[in-house]
């Protein structure tokens, strides 16, 4: 006669088997409602791979601020410039993923760097995870005020009657604005020369005493509402929302010329999802704020926000977008 009863060993095993699965499950449940509950607990850092007084560190100190009010605890900045951002990137993808070290996210680490080193010290895709977008900025094509010409097509020609004998600026090789200024370089056939700098300052300065031609930059429009440069696009498809009276490049006959840069903010990838939740809750309420998106907007930049997949997603189709931009400058370490 067959026996289908099981033996009372093996009966007793698969209950505690059982009881130790729903204990767990709970366990976990329970720990990261703490996690979430608790967090923060002590003081943040947010490394800005940038020094201080851009518009990076500006908007990383307004978040900061607006991020320690909300959730009880100061966030306070940490300034890690050096190596195309890569400094600052490295330090936050190797750091302890426990909430307490963000990275300003921006479009050299998350956007042309991935396209420019054969070999990164971070994967910035597996190594990280934004938790929220802060705003979008953009760039601005400007000239001397002196400069006879009042728009991109003649600043064009005015090259081309120049061959050889002039230059662009840009704060740095491969930064965004280099990139910007090496495409139209190219598509308009103006046959300069680029000269980096160390930051937006200097080449604002040597622009000033007509010692380069151009450049495109974030930071010059305050000079040119001072009269002593002359701005003649954005470097975008589109009228930038903030300077409506400035023409786009598609108004000045190169339709898909777009630099578009952001803001954001990323934690290690290996974060409690808890903790990555309650500051992505708390940066989309601070985005929805009229006072922070004024702020914000006087800085230049278009506030955005988004959920965290939204905001991963974005961060991955930066990265694509600027493959064939590096490409086609021909941009090259140097």
């Amino acid at each position: 006669m067959n026996n289908t009863r099981q033996p009372p060993l093996r009966t007793a095993v698969r209950a505690l088997r059982l009881v130790s699965a729903c204990w767990l499950a709970a366990f976990m449940v329970s720990e990261t409602a703490v996690a979430q509950d608790s967090y923060p607990s002590r003081p943040t850092r947010i490394v800005v791979p940038y020094t201080p007084g851009g518009n990076a560190d500006l908007v990383a100190r307004l978040y900061a601020k607006e991020l320690g009010d909300a959730l009880g605890q100061p966030f306070q900045i940490d300034n890690r410039p050096g190596g195309a951002t890569n400094i600052g990137a490295e330090a936050v993808a190797r750091s302890a993923p426990d909430g307490y070290t963000l990275f300003l996210l921006q479009g050299t680490s998350h956007g042309i760097n991935p396209s420019l080193y054969p070999k990164l010290p971070y994967d910035p895709i597996k190594d990280f995870s934004a938790v929220g977008l802060i705003a979008n900025t953009t760039f601005f094509l400007v000239v001397n005020a002196n400069l006879p010409v009042t728009n991109v097509r003649e600043l064009v020609a005015y090259a081309r009657a120049n061959p050889n004998k002039l230059s662009y600026g840009s704060p740095g090789n491969a930064s965004p604005t280099h990139l910007a200024g090496e495409v139209l370089n190219r598509r308009a056939e103006m046959g300069l020369q680029h000269v980096p700098y160390k930051g937006d300052a200097p080449a604002i300065v040597d622009l000033m005493a007509d010692r380069v031609l151009f450049m495109f930059s974030a930071t010059a429009l305050s000079f040119v509402k001072q009269g002593k440069l002359k701005a003649l696009a954005v470097a975008d498809t589109k009228r930038w929302p903030l300077e409506p009276d400035i023409p786009s490049m598609r108004e000045a006959g190169y339709p898909d010329f777009e630099f578009l840069s952001y803001f954001g903010l990323a934690v290690p990838a290996a974060t409690p999802e808890a903790i990555q939740e309650r500051l992505n809750q708390a940066m989309t309420a601070i985005a929805r704020r009229e006072d922070v998106r004024a702020r914000i907007a006087a800085l230049g930049l278009v506030p955005l926000g988004g959920t965290r997949a939204e905001s991963n997603a974005y961060v991955a189709r930066e990265i694509e977008k600027w493959r064939p931009i590096v490409r086609n400058a021909g941009a090259k370490l140097e």
